[in-house]
């Protein structure tokens, strides 16, 4: 008898153990087969230590560990922790975060598989991590979440349940908030609402009905992720066609938006996914079209780069159908639903009509191929810029251009005796300039035999006419600018090119000239501001091209930023730009707008001689 009992025994044994073997070493399901083909939203981090590794290697993160930077920072993450502790936060917030990102191994995404709105408004959101060989630990962290939730929560509905031979606990804080988790061998899923638990569980069981699709078999995500950056570290995914199911009845019925809701008709859908290579950031982003996408813009020759010089510092060109983004804009602001600017657009349009101009006609003969120049010259306090476009007839179109600009600045500033034109030459071209507020702005434009040019200053125009009249050195013959558009692919219809290290040292020096205004306070010392070459090391330019193809679209970056950062930077220098300068731009723009009458515009008071030789000292 006990012969029999120890061989029952260890019979059990051997079936528990191999059960236990089999539940654990299960094939770890990727996010892709658990979600449906109709996911609208996707956002993706294929695998996280390897993500986190590489971010190691990258400039901003050499940047982010300089000692200058970390004793800046010190303090406004002190005011930040303790403003999070007052708001309610627990105090060991920062420990757990660091066992949480200690816990991520492999995958982690996020998805929103569906939007019920009636009858009531309810997500399907899920959340997924891989946890690999932490899976025990993290089996642990949640019990002690929700012992926690339970003591914060006494009222709330705990349970664990089952569905198609599937463990997963529901957590309900609050009636009709659910949140669900399970584990999908080491991947730890979470959802809102007990549904979308149940589709993950039906995806990792392989119980879904005969006709679900799921989205790694799509032929739309399978083309996005063919374009996807290679080794990417992230991957967003929208689903374009599926959003406007839901939003596209109510953009189609406003005026303001049902033009660009019929150009999002045409979209399927659009990607964005990130590598961090070479010390920098390669973003890649793509767009799928309908059949009845608009026709591939062609490749750009970058003519416009006779106008740059080897120092120029912002070169982005591209081709553009002028007469079309007039006529949109134009119809857009018409039916903005502002008053003021609705008035403005009819004024501008009837001293059109009276004056027997086209605009449209004009832009027509602009193009295709259209750039925007950028420098900063050593001393200066604003960068210089020029808009420019390629043209043909010259001749002929000049008179069009005058009346043109005539008229803008008629139904913006005034008529001649309000804000007259100041004309010179430069270079055997007759120069344009109208004065602006405060001398924050002197547009000047000029048409040479090539290019319409329309400059921020007299100076730059001038500097920009003798480049190309003289055939100096341009940026294509700069070593950086090369080997910046190298790693790019080519044929592209549009190229971006920024040096950001250059740009950086004066926008940071006001920066710092800003703060130091401010003095020091609870987040900022600025006495521990970190020197300008502390940062400026870690740059290099940012590089961009886009290439367009029947129905699809794919632009590439590489940066030390990415772009999600740089939007970031560029929101935060946007804020404080609007704070530091705010009087003198509202000025200006006041200045700018069309008024009811040509003869009420603000005069404005002569700066000084901006069309004589620039005083300020070239870049050397």
């Amino acid at each position: 008898m006990k012969k029999v009992i120890v061989v029952f025994l260890l019979f059990t044994a051997v079936i528990g153990a191999t059960l236990i073997y089999l539940t654990l070493t299960k094939p770890v399901p990727r996010a892709v087969d658990l979600l449906p083909e109709s996911t609208l939203v996707f956002l993706d981090i294929p695998n996280f230590s390897k993500a986190h590794a590489d971010f190691a290697t990258t400039e901003l993160y050499a940047l982010w560990h300089e000692p200058e930077v970390q004793a800046f920072v010190k303090k406004p993450l002190k005011a930040i922790r303790e403003a999070s502790s007052n708001a309610g936060a627990p105090s060991d917030a920062g420990s757990v975060a660091h066992l949480i990102l200690d816990s991520l191994q492999g995958e982690v995404f996020l998805a929103l598989t569906h939007v019920t709105i009636l009858p009531s408004f309810s997500p399907g959101l899920i959340l997924g991590a891989n946890v690999g060989h932490k899976r025990i630990q993290t089996t642990a962290g949640l019990y002690q979440l929700e012992r926690r939730l339970k003591q914060t929560y006494p009222n709330g509905i705990f349970q664990d349940k089952k569905y198609l031979g599937v463990k997963y606990a529901v957590w309900e804080t609050q009636p009709g908030y659910l949140l669900c988790h399970a584990s999908f061998s080491s991947l730890i899923v979470f959802t809102f609402g007990e549904d979308t638990m149940r589709d993950a569980i039906a995806c990792y069981t392989g119980q879904t009905p005969p006709d679900f699709k799921r989205l790694g078999a799509s032929a739309q995500f399978l083309t996005v992720g063919q374009h996807a950056s290679k080794n990417h570290e992230f991957l967003a995914y929208l689903n374009v066609n599926e959003v406007l199911n839901l939003v596209g009845p109510l953009m189609a019925l406003s005026p303001q938006t049902s033009g660009f809701y019929q150009k999002l008709q045409r979209v399927q859908a659009a990607a964005a996914s990130m590598t961090f290579v070479d010390g920098g950031v390669e973003d890649v982003g793509f767009v799928t079209y309908s059949s009845s996408a608009p026709k591939p813009t062609p490749q750009t020759q970058r003519k416009t780069l006779s106008l740059t010089s080897p120092d120029t510092l912002l070169y982005s060109v591209g081709s553009a159908d002028l007469s079309s983004i007039y006529e949109e804009g134009m119809q857009s602001l018409s039916q903005s639903g502002s008053a003021p600017v609705m008035l403005a657009v009819g004024q501008f349009e009837q001293t059109l009509r009276t004056r027997n101009i086209r605009v449209r006609d004009v832009l027509q003969q602009l193009g295709p191929e259209f750039a925007i120049i950028g420098n900063w010259r050593s001393g200066a306090r604003t960068p210089d810029f020029a808009v420019v476009s390629e043209l043909a007839n010259a001749n002929t179109l000049r008179p069009a251009i005058d009346d043109v600009m005539n008229a803008l600045k008629q139904s913006a500033l005034g008529n001649d005796d309000t804000a007259p034109w100041d004309e010179t030459e430069a270079a055997g071209q007759k120069l344009r300039t109208v004065h602006i507020g405060a001398n924050l702005l002197a547009p000047t434009y000029t048409v040479t035999d090539q290019f319409f040019i329309l400059a921020s200053t007299p100076d730059y125009a001038r500097e920009l006419l003798t480049q190309a009249k003289e055939s100096k050195p341009t940026l294509a013959t700069s070593t950086t600018y090369q080997q910046s558009i190298k790693r790019l692919p080519a044929s592209g219809s549009s190229y971006g090119y920024a040096d950001l290290r250059g740009f950086f040292e004066p926008l940071y020096g006001l920066a710092k000239s800003g703060l130091s205004e401010i003095g020091s306070n609870d987040y900022v010392d600025v006495a521990k501001l970190p020197q300008s070459e502390t940062i400026a090391k870690h740059l290099f330019p940012f590089a961009s091209v886009t290439v367009s193809e029947p129905q699809q679209v794919t632009s590439t970056s590489f940066s030390p930023v990415g772009k999600s950062m740089a939007a970031v930077i560029g929101i935060g220098g946007a804020i404080w730009v609007a704070n530091e300068f705010g009087p003198q731009i509202m000025q200006a723009t006041m200045s700018a707008l069309p008024k009811g009458s040509s003869s009420t515009a603000a005069p404005w008071a002569p700066p000084g001689n901006q069309t004589a030789p620039s005083q300020t000292p070239a870049t050397p």
